[in-house]
């Protein structure tokens, strides 16, 4: 069946902008096409040439791409602003990265969302390496100076920040330094560490953490901490075992002590050592001097007792009194008395004690047990100092607030907590070693009061 005349010219003449988008493109359209297509004769060509030259021509695409270029970059801010201006209800709102990218100029691409770091490898123009080393602060990297500063100020200005994750894949760990926690609840002196520490550990680069788990053989513990893949762990003495530590630096996870005596501690990178156990040692120099010679030394009960727990510390600082007894100029007799942090208790030891077999002096373990023991001995018509001499640990602020007001055993660090973090963070830079340095953090101080 042959095709209708003119079907084809009909739909070539078609003036529509919507199909053709404008009638001179129609025209030229329909004269290329021709009379076998059904369109205009030759002569309507040449009319449809001569419109076409008088016709102002349009600005190609490219063009007005170009100009647009231009024009955001020669102020980006009032580009944009008059961009979000003319966007419809229906558009989406200009976001920051449309700013950030007008800000940058039309020589860069729209920025990614987030900010990666091929943004900034982009906007620095240099290569990804150089970006790595920079944000890194890899030493060893052979980049100048500014140019270091350069990729970080970008990166700042971007909001960028390298994935913690992927560092940690490249390293095989993290730059986390895990401190466990234990039964011991943190009293001032650990927590003013550890906020200390934390403080100097991030200027290096480092993030220290305080981990769970505080029941936790020594063993199983150690696998828990290696899972997090940290540089670091801060343990303490009774986490340490010799499989414990070569399970740690077999992952080359360093292994720092944080230890309270003398004791020796196998297969540690560095040891931090407390003088928590000399608080005894200083209080019995003190009774030992104004002549007491009956000594309670208390030791806080716990119900399950561990190796980590308060009551291990107790016994630290009861060898400490045993220590200044045993080099006493006269003979003085030492009573151990387990006690719970409790009111109800402090009366019971008390009450213990009848008056022909009582105890001149007591050693109260820390502050908190001292400030019991001060309300029971008032209770029981004791008076202190004159007939129990009475010392804490710790000076808390607690000392000043009771009456008579508490002497105490206090702690002064010994050097500055920079120096601390500085030395772990040399630890972590050297392979995993058994034989550590030993550094006194803090050392025991007399803070003489009316109680003794």
């Amino acid at each position: 069946m042959s095709e209708p005349t003119g079907g084809a010219g009909d739909q070539a003449a078609d003036t529509s902008p919507k199909k053709t988008g404008g009638r001179r493109a129609t025209e030229a359209a329909t004269a290329a096409a021709g009379p076998a297509a059904g369109g205009k004769p030759r002569a309507a060509a040449k009319t449809t040439a001569r419109n076409n030259a008088k016709a102002p021509v349009k600005a190609p695409a490219k063009a007005a791409g170009k100009n647009t270029a231009k024009s955001a970059a020669k102020s980006p801010g009032k580009t944009a602003a008059k961009t979000a201006a003319r966007r419809t209800p229906e558009e989406p709102a200009v976001t920051a990265a449309d700013v950030r990218s007008a800000a940058l100029g039309a020589a860069h691409p729209p920025l990614s969302v987030p900010i990666t770091g091929a943004d900034v490898v982009r906007i620095a123009g240099v290569s990804r390496a150089t970006v790595s080393y920079a944000m890194n602060d890899t030493a060893d990297a052979r980049i100048p100076e500014e140019t270091r500063r350069r990729v970080r100020d970008i990166a700042r200005e971007l909001g960028y920040e390298p994935r913690s994750d992927a560092r940690s894949l490249r390293r095989g760990r993290t730059d986390l330094i895990v401190l466990p926690t234990y039964t011991i609840p943190f009293g001032r002196l650990l927590t003013d560490f550890v906020d200390g520490l934390a403080r100097e550990l991030h200027k290096l680069g480092h993030t220290l953490i305080t981990y769970g788990d505080p029941d936790a053989n020594p063993v199983a513990a150690a696998r828990s901490w290696a899972a997090l893949r940290p540089a670091a762990v801060i343990v303490m003495p009774a986490r340490l075992t010799p499989e414990s530590t070569g399970y740690l630096t077999a992952r080359g996870i360093s292994v720092v002590a944080l230890g309270w005596g003398t004791d020796e501690l196998p297969g540690t990178s560095l040891v931090l050592v407390g003088e928590t156990d000399r608080a005894g040692f200083v209080a019995a120099e003190h009774f030992i001097a104004s002549g007491r010679r009956d000594i309670a030394v208390i030791v806080p009960y716990e119900e399950h007792a561990s190796g980590a727990g308060l009551a291990a510390l107790g016994r630290g600082r009861l060898a400490g009194v045993e220590e200044a007894v045993a080099a006493a100029p006269h003979p003085v007799r030492v009573r151990v008395v387990e006690m719970a942090e409790t009111p109800a208790d402090a009366a019971r030891v008390v009450a213990s004690w009848p008056p022909g077999d009582r105890p001149d002096a007591v050693f109260g373990y820390n502050d908190e047990y001292g400030a019991l023991l001060l309300g029971a001995l008032h209770d029981a018509g004791i008076r202190v100092p004159d007939e129990i001499a009475l010392v804490g640990t710790d000076d808390l602020p607690l000392c000043e607030m009771v009456r008579p007001r508490l002497t105490s055993v206090g702690f002064t660090f010994s050097v500055p907590m920079a120096r601390i973090a500085q030395r772990i963070a040399d630890a972590v830079k050297e392979a995993p070693r058994t034989d550590g340095e030993r550094l006194t953090i803090w050392h025991p101080t007399f803070r003489g009061r009316d109680s003794a």
